[in-house]
């Protein structure tokens, strides 16, 4: 009996230290892991000025700012009509054939990644997919905190978590 209550209290004291350090945002298709001071934008398809003549309503346009106010992550959804393979989001991406590009595992999603540099900034972007879910993921900050940088922006995307759609 001891144990079960240690167990009962060890998961509160988890569950609290966790809701303390970050907020999760859960949006149509996706859940995400928001580190302390990290603000959010949230749009529907509609309000971003997105054709969404489909009448899909789990399409969104989530931008993050980092609290200094440098650092961004924009995050595209959209739903594809069948699951996605890696030879289809491969050709999706905006990396030249020539450049190997590696499949990775980002929370519940799969997917490309692929830092460069481009004049006074470090990006990063993620072409992702879980089932018929894309994700389309762009990271911009200042090439002087990159490794940093790198640590924070990895954990956010691992937390990603896919929300399948309710059965028609």
């Amino acid at each position: 009996m001891i144990g079960v209550i240690n167990t009962i209290v060890a998961v509160v004291i988890l569950a609290t230290a966790t809701s303390l350090s970050a907020e999760t945002l859960s949006l149509p298709a996706f859940r995400i892991d928001l580190p302390d001071g990290w603000e959010y934008r949230a749009e529907s398809r509609a309000d971003s000025g997105v054709d969404n003549s489909s009448g899909q309503d789990r399409q969104v346009v989530l931008t993050l700012r980092h609290p200094d106010g440098v650092r961004s992550l924009k995050l595209l959804s959209f739903d594809a009509p069948d699951v996605v393979g890696a030879n289809t989001l491969r050709n999706m991406t905006n990396v030249d054939a020539s450049t190997p590009l590696t499949w990775q595992h980002w929370g519940d999603f799969s997917g490309y990644q692929y830092d460069y540099l481009e004049r006074d900034s470090c990006f990063r972007q993620w072409w992702l997919v879980h089932e018929q879910t894309l994700l389309f993921i762009t990271y911009q900050g200042n090439p002087g905190s990159k490794a940093s940088d790198t640590v924070d922006i990895d954990t956010l995307i691992r937390s990603l978590t896919a929300i399948n759609p309710p059965p028609e």
